[in-house]
Formats: structure tokens, C-alpha cells, sequence
């Protein structure tokens, strides 16, 4: 599950489970084998092998026998999907399995011309042998998984079906789909293969979608986070950028041709004002958060969606609510489209009922949820495999008014504008009242409370600096410090936002302004009160914020394009990569700023002159990091000038050339291969090289995970005009 705030885009009937492990832990997770993909790349102008009419996948077949595979382990290798791209290449995933069993984290995606040569191979295999057998057994992974995950939830699973290497349990309400365990085969550190589990978890409440990779003894050893016809009178781009305009939605066309909607937008059943379902999203109404479309909204004949916003009416109003779930709508199908022209398709692993025969699997439109009632200030997309709706949660944001204040009583009387967390127990207009304390970490940026705090805070309301961390991590240290409160100054001018995270936090924080931060600052032993004001501004509904929606989508996109998409720098990318979609759209470098109520949007800066670079990333936090990478995407959409059609295809492109959970300088070699194998412009190699070489991802640039720790070696090297990359 990914979001868009940096403000921070988941055996025998089981009754009501605390989740303790229910199997050992005793095996070395270091001892799963996370290598990074070989990607071999045939000069420009050139292939890797030579023209060829075979089959394609014998093609790498052949290739990978010819750089000493072992034959056990080239005739593992089955093609799960072929497509056509632009310039004539097609694109061909294989996926590794052993006995039955897939092998997991193993694939290879390679690009094969017109001409039969192979022109590039992204392989991360494991060397085929019997999988060393199991000592635990799906109920077990699963509960261990839960441990990991959700520790002293109040779920509960039934007894589970399988069929084939998945067993699916019955999960109770805690879960949005019944948990699923599948048997697969694990790679280990000493180049054996031992059988696991991946195990999928997705919650209700707040969409956290997860695959935990459970070894074959219970230990965990990884988890991936999954979660960024008519007419229609909306808002294309945000309210603060023009009115509500009617849009007509795309005819059906027949025969279904090569359009991106041939069945049009709207779906042939009953529609209403509140639930519009289509082939490619079904938008509807969640404010109850029971992820199911809520009851009520009227009928709606004729497809005529026109309801008309009332802005200076609560977003719960009747008709405004109708608004958010048309805009909603409107807004996932316009990006659906947009990104089909590019390259996402269904054999690609875009989200339609029906593929039209297209390749790929059906069965998945985006469930996209209006005005969600399990957060605010915030929204997410949580993204399945290929076959499996994702989920689009958006909230509603708390607009531009002032939510809550700090009152300094002592040494002078002052109020200070503030905005809450989605964490830690809720103020009320009572509040907490306390000495405020500045802390003190003794690292680095010592007010930061990145690191654990030695000062005694016990009764005491803590101040710390934004950055360096996520504002859990701040809260966390605080409490153990013995802090009642936390108070968080922003560390840039633009005011402030509500707090992003979930976690179980067991004090109130607030964040207050960089200019209150300074002034709180240099009183002399402040004491203070936070607490939330009794009256309230509207909220502001994101379903009319084009940025946060794509944002959203983009988030399925990567993932289904280029693979796994967790991690430090992987995180990051999807971060940042979903703000690319909202500025290829939109044109626009702000992001977000309806939804914010800020001109600035919702990052530390504006992606045009944006002053971070490749060094500054730390690791620490995926939507500050991604940022470095949005500014990249918006520095060669600024060279590439009326160009920027054609750069978001190479874009899109070369996420088809791209390995799985990349780093910054694996996105760059992406796009230089879609442009060399489409249209071999070393002109246009030369703009990417230009953006990416700025930002400190030129020749020799490397960013690589060990862990939780990020090493980056930056690099403002710019080869000029030419497709070859490191």
C-alpha cells in the first residue's frame, strides 16, 4: 500500500487470535538470498544475440545456456507474458519454478526486436534443485505473518481450501479479502532453494496490503508493503484551476479495436449518483469504511452524472457527495486512458473487467473509494497481482482553517495555529497542558528526535524539529522518553498539515509552524496547552484533486509494470514516480495544493529548481526521498519542452526495461533503453542523461540497500548524447 502524504499514494479454525508466533523463528533471515537482478544489454545499434525466427522464449532460453546456466535451471523457466511496444520489440516475462513451485523474487524480462534479437535480459534466477522440505504449515506462517504485521489484532481466520499451492483462509471483517498462504520455493544465501510461504494480508479498515515471505521454519523474511458514457460535470484538473465543466465519456466502439475504453466508460447495469461502475473502475461512496459502497444516492438514467458542487457545503452534503464519487470516476478512467495510450495495457497489467482478448488478466477494475471514512488528510492505493482489483481509499482533507492550537500560558500568553496526527490519542478542545521541553538527541541534528532521547521528559510536552525521520519515529522516541505530548515546528515556511502514520502511539502530537517553532523555542521554560478548536473548517473531498487520484494510480502502475516496489529506494521511486504521472497530466510542478490548501502543495518544495539532489537521500522516509526522484521526472519534462507526450511514452516504456524494486539509477537506464530500442534518438538520451546527471544519478551513480541501510554514491557525470548507460 502506498500513499500520497509525506505526511508521512495490506489449519483448524482459529477463534479470536492475539497472533503470537505460532512457529519458531529461529532460522537466519540473512540467509534468504535478495541479490540483485543481472541486467545485460547489448550495445547500441547491436543485440545480445543474433537475428533469429525462434521461438522467443527459447531465444533466452538459448542466451542464458551460452553464459553457463545449468540446464535444470534453464528449462525452470515458463513465459507468463508476451506484448508488443513501440519501434517493434516485444516484451516477454518468464518466471522460475522447481517442483511445482514457484521460485519466489526469481524472473526474467527481456526485450527481443523485430529482427529476433535479443536486445536486453533483466534475470534474477536461482540455480534449480530440490527445495529443502517445510516444518511449518500454512495456519502457522500465516499466524506468524500476523505477528509481524498486526500484533494483538482482534482477527480471527477459519479453516482453510486449498487449491493447487494456495490455501485460502476464511478471514472474519478485520480483512478486506480472505488471507491466502502459497507454497513457494525459497532461494537461500548458499544457493539451495528451500520451501516458504507467501503470505497475503489485506485489512479492512485502512487497506494495508502485504505479502510476508514466511520461511519454511516460521521466521519471517521479508515483507512487502503493497499500499500510491455519458456525461460528467466535473472538475479536470481541482476547483482552485477552473469550474465544474461537462465531459463526455467514450462511445463503445465495435468492433472493440485498439482503443483504450472500446466498451466506453459505464457499465451496462443499474448506475446511481453515489455507485458508478464501469469496465475500468467502480467508484462509489465509503464514508462508513467498511470498504463496501454505502446505501442511498439516487438513480441515475441516461448516464447524465451532473450533479453540481456546493462549495461553501460540507462534503457530506448530499450532492456534494454524488460530486466527489462522479469526479472520482471521471478522473481514474482519464488516467486509465491516458496511460494505455503509453504503454500500460492489459497485457501490461492494467486494471479492467474485461481485457477484450488483449492479453493479461480481467476481473480487476480499480475499487475506487470516495470520501473513506478510516483517515483523513491522506489517501493510498493498494495494488494485487495482476487478476485482483486494487483499492483507491481517498479522504477527505481538513481544508484550510485552523484545526487545533497550542496556547502558551507561561512566560508570555500566545496562540499558535496547529494541525493534528492521524496517530495517537485525539485532542479535544480540553487538552493537555504541560512544560514544554526542546529535545535533545545527541545526533546529528539533535532536535529532531530521530534518535532515542537520553533527557528525562517523564510529564513533560516535547518540541521537536520536522525532518530526518517519519513523525512516528518522533513520537515514538518522545513516549519512551516519557514525553505526555509531542509538538512538531515544521522545518520549511508554508504552515502546517496533519501528521501522517499509523501506529499504536500512545500520545497527542500536533505540528505547528516554522516561525511558531522558532518563537516556542526561545521562550524561557514555556508551558502550553494543545488542544483541538470546537469549531471546525470544512473539509476539503481529494476525489476533486486530479493530483491526489493519479497520484493514486500511479502507484498501480509501478507496481505492475516494473515489480516490487518496497523498499528504501524502491519506496521512493513510487513516491515519486506518482507524482510524475499527476505532472505528465497535468503539467503542473505543484503537487497537490487544492487538497493542502498551500500554493506550495504538499512536498518540501516545488519540483521546478527543486535544491536536493541523489546524495540527500537517506533512506529514512519514502516520500521525502521520492521527491528527489519527481524533481528528476520534472527536469526532463521542462528539456524535453512541447515534447512531453512523447517523453511519458519512453517513460511509461521503460519501465518494461526496468528490474524489479529498482534504485534511482535503474529508472534512468529504463528510459534510455525504451528511447534506444524505439527510436535510437541520442539526442533525446542526452536531455534524459541531462535531468538525471543534475540531480546527482549520472555515469557511475549507484544507490544500493544492505538492510535498513542506504549507501548512496552520487554522481553529476553527463556523458552527453548517447543511449549507453553505466
Amino acid at each position: 500500500m502506498s500513499s500520497i502524504r509525506r505526511f508521512t499514494a495490506t489449519a483448524g479454525a482459529v477463534a479470536m487470535l492475539a497472533f503470537a508466533a505460532g512457529a519458531s523463528a529461529a532460522q537466519d533471515a540473512s540467509a534468504f538470498a535478495q541479490s540483485r537482478a543481472q541486467v545485460h544489454r547489448a550495445a547500441s545499434g547491436r543485440g545480445l544475440t543474433g537475428p533469429s525466427q525462434a521461438a522467443h522464449g527459447s531465444i533466452v532460453q538459448s542466451y542464458l545456456r551460452g553464459r553457463g546456466a545449468a540446464e535444470a535451471t534453464v528449462a525452470s523457466l515458463h513465459e507468463t507474458q508476451s506484448r508488443a511496444a513501440p519501434g517493434g520489440v516485444t516484451h516477454l516475462r518468464m518466471e522460475q519454478q522447481v517442483d511445482g513451485l514457484t521460485v519466489h523474487g526469481s524472473y526474467v524480462k527481456a526485450a527481443i526486436n523485430g529482427r529476433g534479437e535479443l536486445v536486453q535480459l533483466i534475470e534474477k534466477v536461482a540455480p534449480a534443485g530440490t527445495p529443502k522440505a517445510a516444518t511449518v504449515s500454512e495456519s502457522q506462517a500465516l499466524a506468524a505473518a500476523m505477528q509481524r504485521l498486526h500484533p494483538g489484532a482482534a482477527a480471527s481466520f477459519g479453516a482453510g481450501a486449498r487449491g493447487g499451492n494456495t490455501t485460502r483462509f476464511a478471514g472474519d471483517a478485520f480483512f478486506h479479502s480472505d488471507p491466502s498462504v502459497t507454497r513457494v520455493a525459497v532461494p537461500m544465501g548458499d544457493g539451495t532453494l528451500a520451501v516458504g510461504f507467501l503470505v497475503e494480508t489485506w485489512t479492512r479498515k485502512d487497506n494495508q496490503l502485504h505479502h510476508t515471505l514466511v520461511g519454511g521454519d516460521g521466521a519471517v523474511l521479508s515483507v512487502e508493503k503493497r499500499t500510491a458514457r455519458d456525461s460528467y460535470f466535473v472538475f479536470q484538473v481541482d476547483p482552485s484551476k477552473g469550474g465544474q465543466t461537462t465531459v463526455s465519456g467514450p462511445a463503445p466502439v465495435s468492433p472493440a479495436g485498439t482503443t483504450p475504453s472500446p466498451a466506453g466508460w459505464l457499465g451496462s447495469g443499474s448506475q446511481k449518483t453515489v455507485l458508478i461502475s464501469g469496465n475500468n473502475v467502480s467508484g462509489y461512496l465509503d464514508t462508513d469504511k467498511n470498504n463496501q459502497p454505502d446505501k442511498g444516492g439516487s438513480a441515475v438514467t441516461g448516464g447524465a452524472f451532473v450533479t453540481a458542487w456546493t462549495p461553501t457545503q460540507s462534503p457530506s452534503t448530499d450532492s456534494n457527495k454524488a460530486v466527489a464519487v462522479q469526479n472520482l470516476f471521471y478522473l481514474n478512467n482519464v488516467v486509465h486512458d491516458k496511460l494505455y495510450t503509453k504503454g500500460f495495457t492489459e497485457a501490461a497489467g492494467n486494471f479492467q473487467i474485461d481485457n477484450f482478448g488483449r492479453g493479461g488478466s480481467g476481473t480487476d477494475p480499480v475499487m475506487a473509494e470516495a470520501q473513506d471514512g478510516s483517515g483523513t488528510d491522506n489517501a493510498n492505493f493498494a495494488t494485487p497481482p495482476d487478476g485482483r482489483s486494487p483499492r483507491m481509499q481517498m479522504y477527505l482533507w481538513t481544508g484550510a482553517g485552523q484545526t487545533h492550537e497550542v496556547q502558551v500560558n507561561s512566560p508570555v500568553a500566545a496562540r499558535y495555529a496547529a494541525a493534528g496526527a492521524e496517530f495517537g490519542p485525539a485532542l479535544n478542545s480540553t487538552g493537555l497542558t504541560g512544560n514544554v521541553v526542546l529535545v535533545n538527541d545527541g545526533v546529528g541534528t539533535t532536535s529532531d528526535a530521530c534518535e532515542p532521547i537520553a533527557t528525562n521528559l517523564r510529564g513533560l510536552v516535547a518540541l521537536a524539529d520536522r525532518g530526518s525521520c517519519t513523525f512516528i519515529q518522533k513520537a515514538q522516541n518522545a513516549q519512551r522518553a516519557g514525553a505526555i505530548g509531542l509538538i512538531v515546528a515544521n522545518n520549511v515556511t508554508g504552515g502546517v498539515f496533519t501528521m501522517g502514520g499509523s501506529t499504536q502511539i500512545r500520545i497527542p502530537a500536533v505540528m505547528i509552524s516554522l516561525e511558531d517553532g522558532a518563537a516556542l523555542r526561545g521562550l524561557s521554560s514555556p508551558n502550553a496547552t494543545m488542544r483541538k478548536l470546537a469549531v471546525q473548517p470544512l473539509q476539503i473531498d481529494a476525489s476533486l484533486d486530479s493530483d491526489v487520484v493519479f497520484h493514486e494510480y500511479g502507484h498501480g502502475l509501478t507496481w505492475r509494470m516494473i515489480g516490487g516496489m518496497d523498499g528504501p529506494l524502491a519506496g521512493a521511486i513510487g513516491e515519486g514516480a506518482s507524482d510524475g504521472v499527476a505532472m505528465f497530466i497535468n503539467g503542473d510542478d505543484v503537487i497537490g495544493e487544492y487538497s493542502a490548501s498551500n500554493p506550495l502543495g504538499i512536498r518540501r518544495a516545488r519540483y521546478a529548481g527543486y535544491p536536493l539532489g541523489y546524495g540527500d537521500v537517506t533512506g529514512a522516509e519514502v516520500h521525502d526521498d521520492g521527491e528527489i526522484y519527481a524533481a528528476i521526472v520534472w527536469r526532463m519534462i521542462e528539456l524535453f519542452g512541447t515534447r512531453r507526450e512523447t517523453l511519458f511514452g519512453y517513460w511509461v516504456d521503460g519501465m518494461n526495461y526496468t528490474p524489479s524494486t529498482p534504485a534511482y539509477e535503474d529508472m534512468r537506464d529504463g528510459v534510455l533503453q525504451a528511447i534506444a530500442n524505439s527510436t535510437g534518438s541520442t539526442k533525446d538520451c542526452g536531455l534524459v542523461w541531462r535531468a538525471f546527471a543534475q540531480f546527482g544519478v549520472g555515469q557511475g551513480a549507484q544507490g544500493v540497500v544492505n538492510g535498513a541501510t542506504v549507501t548512496i554514491t552520487p554522481s553529476n557525470v553527463d556523458p552527453g548524447n548517447t543511449c549507453s548507460v553505466n
